[in-house]
């Protein structure tokens, strides 16, 4: 109480003598949540730094949407919340904060585009002020479709002036003259060392990073909707080099040790609420219908581009029908035991393409 009063006195003081300052104002211009009726929903919306995107059951009349956004804390829209627009192409929102000099023009669009089953990774971008790389697509109408997401936002918190080629996951030259993904092992900082998390891991998967700032694991949502026959095999093109020294939790050389790295391709379940797995998933989620994963034999250290081909297995006790929904996971990382913040740093992947392969008929 008494440090209520002393700010009130110093207040009453500072407006008595006519040394008034004014209060700095807000400088955030963000969309922070994105909301339509549930039952139009595939899956979450994907917001980015500069996107929001629906992905929507194909029933769904794009052309008289009314979309809804939670924005920053007194940042205006425009157009602002209540507006119906015709979302069969990708329409414009601009976020101004508070000080009315910031300002973010954000592309909504709506997709209820079937999910590839081919991904060559020729699209990126820089993303979140142009601190790293983000993969997207290209849908039927032209939009950016944000399939494949990264640990690279999480990594931001702690990167400080590091280029876009240092964080986790890069781009880099592909083996047919494009792109392809680089996903690297780094060391992350000595505050985030004293704290069990000494190292990240590249990564790059199918679904959504949203930050959980009190369980690293749980920011990784793992998956998207998917449709159709059951694939026979994941097929991708990669090489790999290992780091030198694997570290533990704790930043320990693990003795003997050698790093590999993990591709696996996950089919689970579709339900009503959290359609999506965690990077805590181990492989034993009950909702897991068909998992392909590489094996211990196939994870070769090679300089140069080498073929993988996964086979797709059911789980013990699980049907697949072709005529459900369902999720798809695809990950890939550039140390196998990343998520217990185990790896080598250096340890580096690259993948070029990858495919879902069906049976020829």
């Amino acid at each position: 109480m008494k440090h209520r009063i002393s700010l009130l006195l110093l207040g009453l003081g500072l407006l008595h003598s006519s040394c008034i300052k004014d209060e700095e104002l807000d400088t955030n211009a963000d969309i922070l949540e994105a909301y339509i009726p549930t039952e139009y929903l595939k899956m979450d919306p994907i917001i980015t730094n500069t996107t929001v995107e629906f992905r929507v059951k194909s029933n769904v009349d794009l052309e008289k949407q009314t979309p809804f956004f939670i924005v920053s804390p007194n940042a205006t829209m425009d157009p602002p919340n209540g507006v119906t627009r015709n979302f069969t192409t990708a329409q414009k929102v601009v976020v101004t904060a508070q000080d009315q000099r910031w300002k973010k023009t954000y592309l909504v669009s709506f997709t209820s585009d079937e999910l590839s089953t081919f991904y060559d990774f020729n699209n990126a971008e820089l993303t979140d002020r142009n601190r790293y790389y983000r993969f997207y697509e290209i849908g039927s109408n032209g939009e950016k479709i944000y399939d494949w997401d990264s640990g690279n936002q999480g990594y931001a918190t702690i990167a400080g002036s590091t280029p876009p080629e240092g964080y986790p996951t890069a781009v880099a030259q592909g083996r047919r003259g494009g792109l392809a993904v680089k996903m690297q092992t780094v060391y992350t900082s000595n505050f985030a060392a004293a704290t069990g998390n000494p190292i990240a891991a590249g990564n790059l998967f199918l679904g959504q990073f949203k930050l959980n700032p009190f369980n690293a694991l749980k920011s990784t949502r793992f998956g998207l909707p998917y449709s159709g026959a059951l694939p026979q095999t994941l097929r991708g093109v990669y090489k790999y080099t290992p780091g030198e020294k694997v570290t533990d939790e704790d930043y320990n050389e693990v003795v003997g040790a050698r790093d590999s790295f993990d591709i696996y391709a996950i089919i689970f379940e579709l339900q009503k609420k959290d359609n999506y797995l965690t990077g805590d998933h181990d492989f034993a989620d009950p909702r897991n219908v068909a998992i392909a994963r590489i094996s211990a034999a196939d994870r070769l250290e090679t300089t140069t581009w080498s073929t993988f081909n996964i086979p797709f297995t059911l789980v013990l006790g699980k049907t697949y029908d072709p005529h459900k929904d369902y999720m798809l996971a695809i990950v890939m990382t550039s140390s196998i035991d990343g998520a217990a913040f185990k790896g080598a740093i250096g340890s580096t992947l690259f993948v070029d393409e990858i495919e879902l392969v069906y049976e020829k008929e």
